[in-house]
């Protein structure tokens, strides 16, 4: 008999890569596609190939990490994608149909290979926005945020779908550890007591959000300057994986949380800015509370502290004493700034 297959776990990266290659281009038959070359994009939690097709047309293609989104949350990545492509034009992902119809293939599972959910996509034209972090450009960010916020507001899932909430820090995973008996010994009682009663400040913030529906929405949840493309003026936003239901707040806090990551103190006022000013041309600004955003980017930046803790003891106590000036400064001022 055929000799039994390695587990993908106990294969070399680039063993990994040539069995995941192996299921692109098996997932790849099920399209109307004349292949001419495949190549990766990116290994990280899923695995992103460009692929070029002999007519000269380039697409995207994601092969699902198994475990990390079930397949409703594909569903409704779908569902919303195709709204969007019917209902306005702002650039989204249009998605390819499998030969059967199908918005997305699942191919494994032979042989011991692990069965893999893919997903293709056009591919998106530009550069990373990142790249381009202007006052200009973050303000058309900004008017893209606000009308796929009212197109949001206005989407119906397809029925049969779970309403998943992004109503707490962990609620896409992890679980909470900071803040237990072991953790609490390695940090200073001080500054775990901050940490504590911030963490509490954020809990409520989301309690108090979610005890009201109004303005509960699908958003994007991940629509960060690194996924959103600069061509020729325009932005084309992208992967939409993380689609979830929630508030515009929280949408708006996960960009805003890693532009001030990827900038100096003193570009990421003007550039927040900018990016209100172009959300306010075309809606209301949606913090019920001033500060409401950042106490919603608060939430991942003790997320971040706390996936530091299962990093071991030194890692977190190098991360605590770094971050812990700012959460003090946040603690006192509503405010999380850089310092």
């Amino acid at each position: 008999g055929r000799p039994e297959m390695k587990a993908f776990a106990d294969l070399t990266w680039r063993g990994q890569s040539r069995r995941l290659r192996h299921l692109a281009l098996q997932a790849l038959r099920l399209y109307e596609l004349e292949v001419d070359r495949v190549s990766w994009v990116s290994r990280w939690t899923n695995d992103i190939l460009r692929v070029r097709t002999r007519d000269g047309a380039v697409y995207a293609l994601r092969l699902c990490c198994p475990g990390w989104r079930t397949r409703e949350d594909l569903l409704l990545e779908v569902a919303w994608l195709e709204a969007l492509q019917r209902d306005v034009d702002l650039n989204t992902p249009r998605i390819v149909h499998s030969r059967d119809g199908s918005p997305f293939v699942e191919v494994g599972g032979e042989d011991g290979a692990e069965p893999r959910r893919c997903f293709l996509v056009h591919w998106s034209r530009g550069i990373r926005l990142g790249l381009r972090l202007t006052e200009a450009n973050l303000y058309k960010m900004g008017n893209l945020f606000a009308q796929l916020h009212a197109h949001g507001v206005a989407f119906v899932q397809p029925s049969g779908l779970p309403v998943k909430k992004m109503d707490g820090v962990y609620v896409r995973g992890g679980e909470e550890i900071l803040l237990d008996a072991l953790h609490r010994a390695k940090v200073a009682p001080r500054i775990m007591m901050l940490f504590e009663r911030t963490i509490e400040k954020v809990d409520a913030a989301f309690a108090q959000r979610y005890a009201d529906p109004a303005g509960f929405r699908v958003i994007h949840n991940d629509l960060h300057h690194d996924n959103i493309n600069l061509y020729r003026g325009r932005l084309y936003p992208f992967d939409f994986e993380d689609v979830i239901w929630g508030y515009p707040v929280q949408d708006i806090a996960t960009a805003m949380q890693d532009l001030m990551d990827d900038t100096m103190p003193d570009a990421f006022e003007p550039l927040q800015d900018a990016f209100r000013a172009g959300y306010e041309c075309h809606s209301p600004w949606p913090e019920r509370y001033p500060g409401e955003v950042d106490m919603f980017r608060m939430g991942f930046v003790l997320k971040g502290a706390n996936n530091k803790a299962f990093d071991g003891e030194e890692a977190l106590h190098q991360h605590v004493l770094a971050v812990a000036p700012m959460v003090e400064a946040f603690f006192n001022t509503g405010q999380l700034r850089k310092l």
